[in-house]
């Protein structure tokens, strides 16, 4: 099956995998990520750990340093404000697992509710489910997806409903091949994959490779 094969190698590479068993460092990663692309805020978060490798280090840290190293992602005041907000409350009050916090944010819900012969899309709005990190600054709903998909040491992955596209990128391969099952962001989990299916996943994961598909069927 050298399809599933390849389609396995082009696994998403994603920083919040990478620091997965640090949450302090996934919430530094994702507050540089939001609105600034990979390619931008992934050498910053470094520079910065670099820099300040603890909440200790980064909630005494002299905000002007901290502005000068993020100030060209933008939002380099305020983003430097929550960084150091974010560790200083991180020492106060750390996650702990067994206490889960009420989230703060807000959900649009894809519903369908039937009327007559048609099925009509709608939205609602619902809260963030709790999680121990919904009490730290910067925890919005990218925040809390990549805790979840990332840190929690469970099935809690397959609950979530990212909207964010490099996070669904994520979750379409990784439903393809752990539970080799179709998702999109829309309708969450569906179908059993098949060659077409890893085909069209493979090409939207890497767009840019000139890669030969093969012509075989899943076993």
């Amino acid at each position: 099956m050298r399809t599933f094969n390849r389609l396995y190698r082009t696994k998403p590479i994603l920083i919040q995998e990478h620091v997965a068993d640090d949450p302090w460092k996934l919430l530094l990663a994702v507050t540089l990520l939001n609105k600034t692309a990979g390619v931008q805020a992934v050498p910053v978060f470094f520079s910065l750990i670099e820099e300040w490798p603890t909440p200790g280090a980064l909630a005494q840290a002299c905000p002007r340093a901290v502005e000068e190293r993020i100030s060209h992602l933008g939002l380099g005041r305020s983003r430097t404000a929550r960084l150091i907000k974010l560790s200083q409350v991180y020492l106060e009050d750390p996650p702990r697992p067994e206490i889960l916090r009420a989230s703060r944010c807000y959900l649009n819900v894809r519903m369908h509710s039937v009327g007559g012969e048609n099925t009509v899309p709608g939205i609602i709005r619902q809260r963030y489910p709790p999680t121990c990190i919904s009490h730290l600054p910067g925890s919005g709903p990218y925040a809390l997806d990549s805790y979840r998909i990332f840190c929690c040491g469970n099935d809690n992955w397959k609950d979530v409903v990212p909207s964010d596209k490099e996070l669904s990128k994520y979750l379409q391969w990784k439903w393809a091949v752990m539970e080799f099952r179709r998702w999109d962001p829309f309708n969450g989990p569906g179908e059993m994959i098949n060659l077409s299916y890893m085909q069209a996943l493979l090409i939207s994961l890497s767009p840019h490779q000139d890669a030969v598909m093969d012509e075989e069927t899943i076993e």
